[in-house]
């Protein structure tokens, strides 16, 4: 029972690092120098132009968001 629980043991810690790093980490998001993040404006009035001519409402929980460059970044 011993030796097995060594083997036991042993591929726990084997495994465990294993499931840890499964999940990555990019900063593929994070904005970069000259970037700016805001409101998708266009994308925000073409779903509310749609929703007013079906009748109904939209409430924005999260405002969908743009990347632009800073020189393409309206002043």
């Amino acid at each position: 029972m011993n030796r097995f629980s060594k083997i036991a043991a042993a591929s726990i810690v084997m495994l465990l690092p294993a499931c840890a790093s499964t999940q990555k980490t990019t900063y593929h998001d994070a904005p970069m120098r000259g970037d700016v993040i805001g409101v998708d404006e266009q994308y925000v009035a073409a779903v509310e132009r749609v929703a007013r001519q079906r009748g109904t409402h939209v409430t924005w929980v999260n405002v969908p968001r743009k990347r632009t460059t800073l020189a393409d970044a309206p002043r």
